[in-house]
């Protein structure tokens, strides 16, 4: 495509530099994504209501996924976050965490390597395949999300030190919170590859956008369109609001409308 950019996410050199090594090249599926010349992420994050407005050219278009904010809150109620994202899978172990702690199962987490594999503006999602028995993101992982200028996470999983996270200014969205950490209670499966998100399918590149009303999920490929149909849909939107504040009563407002015009 004209318009994008299939260079690698970060050359190997560059890639290792950043990344810690925790987690084995095997279970990295791709140090590549997809991505636009384009900055389609400040053009969407220029728009008021990001997530209501991508969710309705999803819904207009027939793509993408809506989640709504009971399955992903927000940490902070201003969060709001837009960009491609890279991603991250865990499993669950069996056994309890006494046998698994005596075993050293469960002891490799890859979030500093998912931040450091990402390029800044990336969004971090994590996969916790369902489980939300221990928490894979805290302080300190919040605090090197920031260093390396990630954009925000998407957590489909447990987190916690919320309060610490809430500090760090890093937008975060989560399934859940819980105190006891996800050491002894999970896998590394595989970054970089397909995940879910509250059951719906995200592949790294796809962009990420996310407020306090929930997050979306824009395929890569259509990308462009969503962001001409969301920059379209608030022009109107603009002069409906114009015509709105204009209006000195109500009968002038309605005065003159064809029913169903409006913008929702």
């Amino acid at each position: 495509m004209a318009d994008t950019d299939l260079a690698n996410l970060t050359d190997h050199s560059e890639a290792g530099a950043r990344m810690t090594g925790t987690v084995p090249p095997s279970k990295i599926l791709t140090t590549e994504i997809p991505r636009y010349v384009e900055d389609y992420a400040s053009r969407l994050l220029s728009i008021p209501d990001i997530a209501s407005a991508v969710a309705d050219a999803l819904d207009e278009l027939g793509i993408g996924a809506a989640i709504n904010a009971t399955d992903l809150p927000p940490v902070a109620a201003d969060a709001r976050m837009c960009g491609p994202a890279v991603t991250l899978r865990y499993v669950p172990l069996g056994g309890d965490v006494t046998g698994n702690r005596e075993n050293g199962c469960g002891t490799t987490f890859g979030d500093r390597d998912l931040y450091g594999l990402g390029r800044p503006g990336d969004v971090a999602v994590m996969d916790c395949s369902g489980s939300r028995s221990g928490a894979v993101m805290g302080a300190l992982s919040a605090r090197w999300a920031v260093k390396a200028e990630i954009a925000g996470c998407v957590v489909d999983g447990a987190i916690r030190d919320t309060a610490s996270i809430l500090a760090s200014g890093l937008p975060v969205w989560s399934a859940t919170r819980n105190p006891a950490a996800a050491r002894y209670r999970y896998e590394t499966v595989q970054m970089n590859g397909p995940v879910s998100l509250a059951g719906h399918l995200v592949n790294p590149g796809d962009y990420i956008v996310a407020d306090i009303d929930g997050v979306c999920v824009i395929p890569f490929f259509d990308v462009p369109r969503v962001v001409d149909h969301c920059e379209h849909a608030h022009r109107t939107e603009v002069a409906f609001i114009d015509r709105i504040d204009a209006a000195t009563t109500l009968e002038e407002l309605v005065a003159g409308l064809t029913p169903g015009t409006a913008p929702a």
